[in-house]
């Protein structure tokens, strides 16, 4: 009889480290996950696209840097290429955002200004190349920035029209 109560007292504490490790188990699985959500949440909102709203303060704010490396451009060389290269990137990130947007909206009008940023890219590369000796491609990038910020301003207000037929109906 002895015996038998030594096998299940042995059996009870088998089950019972069975059973703890178990929910280790169990809670190492579960803080996988939240980690996993919590990444995946955070990716979701850095892909996100901008709004109209903020993608017009990032191309007004390009054109401003423009108009002033237009009216200060430094006087070394290296300095003029390498300020025209971190204004190419710019436009490239803004390029891609309004692409990405046109493309998502299907809408003509980003499209437009993809296209305005696009050719102000060509100056500014043109610019570049040219070991920045023509000035006047630096106006011609800010002319078409301008254009561009102007097509946001026509998207901002129709979106606005948009909206206030949207609550009337």
């Amino acid at each position: 009889m002895n015996t038998f109560l030594l096998l299940t007292d042995a059996a009870g504490t088998a089950a019972d480290a069975a059973g703890g490790k178990l929910l280790l188990d169990y809670i190492i699985y579960f803080v996988i996950i939240a980690v996993g959500i919590i990444v995946l949440l955070f990716l979701r909102r850095a892909t996100r696209l901008p709004s109209h709203a903020d993608v017009k303060e990032r191309v007004a704010a390009f054109s401003v840097a423009l108009k002033e490396t237009e009216k200060s451009a430094p006087e070394r060389l290296v300095e003029r290429i390498n300020r025209a290269g971190k204004l190419i990137s710019d436009c490239d990130k803004l390029i891609y955002s309004t692409s990405a947007l046109a493309q998502k909206e299907r809408d003509g009008d980003m499209d437009k200004v993809c296209t305005l940023l696009e050719e102000a890219r060509g100056e500014l590369s043109a610019f570049r190349l040219n070991g920045g000796n023509e000035s006047w491609r630096l106006s011609e990038a800010h002319m078409r920035t301008e254009n561009a910020v102007g097509v946001l301003t026509n998207i901002l207000e129709r979106d606005k029209t948009l909206k206030k037929n949207k609550k009337r109906a």
